[in-house]
């Protein structure tokens, strides 16, 4: 019998790094730097064509999960403000 000693549901980020629509998304939030929230992640996803395979009614969801990727593998910090949840660069990572 295998065990795993991962939670369900938990993510990891990958040895080499974000990749695909993940890494275009970190590479323009360095870029441009400042507040990143799902309504500009879905502009940057439209721009760049990254979510064409999907249904618009998913986009949305698609970019708060990516957000919150990076931020959970630590390429973001989540500001949680009263109707106003955005994601800034963590300090110190280039």
């Amino acid at each position: 019998m295998t065990v795993s000693t991962e939670r369900a549901g938990a993510t990891t980020v990958p040895a080499a790094g974000p990749t695909g629509r993940l890494a275009d998304l970190l590479n323009e939030i360095r870029r441009q730097r400042g507040r990143w929230n799902s309504t500009r992640t879905v502009r940057l996803y439209r721009r760049l064509d990254s979510t064409a395979d999907l249904p618009d009614t998913k986009i949305r969801a698609v970019a708060r999960g990516d957000l919150h990727d990076l931020a959970a593998w630590g390429y973001l910090t989540l500001h949680d403000e009263p109707s106003n949840r955005f994601y800034t660069l963590k300090g110190g990572r280039t």
